[in-house]
């Protein structure tokens, strides 16, 4: 297996700080407190808080842009509407992907 040590981080997962040296041949891998992986938010210190403020910040944003363009159209029926909520709304707060 090769690792590519330019693209690698290293993470302690404890709720104190902890230094933790993984060298890879010759090189010190850089500790890093937190990484997003997948989408996901990940702390050293194992706690979801950040994650969660990220998601609901994200959704916030999609909410704004659709009650600024959609909510507001009279000429949408109120289940096209839902349907535009429901197919976007809620997987950004539930996954905490923004539209891109």
């Amino acid at each position: 297996m090769r690792i590519s040590t330019s693209k690698s981080e290293a993470m302690v997962l404890d709720r104190k700080k902890v230094e933790c040296l993984l060298r890879v041949k010759e090189e010190i891998l850089p500790q890093v407190e937190e990484f997003k992986y997948l989408g996901v938010l990940f702390t050293s210190e194992g706690r979801m808080e950040r994650e969660i403020d990220r998601r609901i910040g994200a959704a916030s944003t999609v909410m704004r842009t659709l009650h600024r363009s959609i909510v507001v159209k009279r000429e949408l029926s109120r289940k096209a509407k839902l349907s535009i909520y429901w197919s976007i709304f809620v997987p950004t707060l539930t996954y905490g992907h923004e539209l891109g």
